[in-house]
């Protein structure tokens, strides 16, 4: 089983450096990316006051931050609720999607027996 997740490890960040660029993102950004998305999968995408308040990720200066460095990098985008313009949601963008799908294959991939 060791073997099988380094070989994940190893083979995701290979995708992650074809894919998309996340080397400007420390694990801050990349949790608060990765929040973001399992929050919009679930149908429950955050209000940008809601990601403020993450404080087990960072302080709401730091996710401020990172949100602005997301966004600048085409990562999420703010939608605005249909009913009320004032409410933004952060949701990922296709190309952040795509990147988790490709991580999802991969990592059903390697879990195969025989793989490579």
């Amino acid at each position: 089983m060791k073997q099988i997740y380094l070989r994940y490890l190893v083979l995701a960040e290979a995708l992650r450096k074809s894919s998309i660029d996340l080397s400007g993102i420390d694990d801050i950004g990349k949790n608060l990316l990765e929040t973001i998305a399992i929050k919009s999968a679930q149908g429950q995408p955050l209000v940008v006051t809601q990601t403020m308040g993450l404080s087990d990720i960072a302080s709401p200066a730091t996710i401020h931050r990172r949100i602005t460095l997301l966004l600048k990098l085409g990562l999420i985008e703010v939608v605005k609720a249909e009913n009320n313009q004032k409410i933004k949601f952060l949701v990922p963008t296709k190309s952040s999607i795509d990147y988790f799908e490709k991580l999802g294959k991969l990592m059903a991939s390697v879990s195969k027996p025989g793989a490579t």
